[in-house]
């Protein structure tokens, strides 16, 4: 069994954003949801995370905050919705990995 990691998982919608983190914490590890940039750089320069999870649509806009993020974590992924475009070409035109909200609960990076 793997290790708990702490997740800073960014969502904009509160609903989705707690469906998410209880899938996270079924697998055991420790979600610490934060809604908006502001508050998830506050909780960055704070707390230590293992990695992030920024919703690409964020109010202020997702691949800004991912941005804003990587100084303080070693892994930030961008989460999206199933509709949108092929993850490598999100890849490409973002510059960070993409995560697909439906499988956030099994991250391992």
């Amino acid at each position: 069994m793997r290790p708990a990691r702490a997740i800073l998982l960014v969502e904009s919608d509160a609903g989705c954003g707690q469906a998410l983190a209880r899938l996270v914490r079924r697998s055991g590890d420790r979600v610490r949801l934060v809604r908006t940039p502001g508050a998830a750089v506050a909780a960055a320069q704070r707390e230590s995370f293992d990695l992030a999870v920024v919703d690409l649509f964020v109010k202020g806009g997702g691949v800004d905050l991912a941005r804003r993020l990587t100084p303080h974590l070693k892994h930030v992924y961008l989460s999206v919705g199933p509709k949108l475009l092929t993850d490598e070409l999100l890849e490409a035109a973002i510059g960070f990995p993409v995560l697909r909200k439906r499988d956030l609960p099994n991250l391992v990076p």
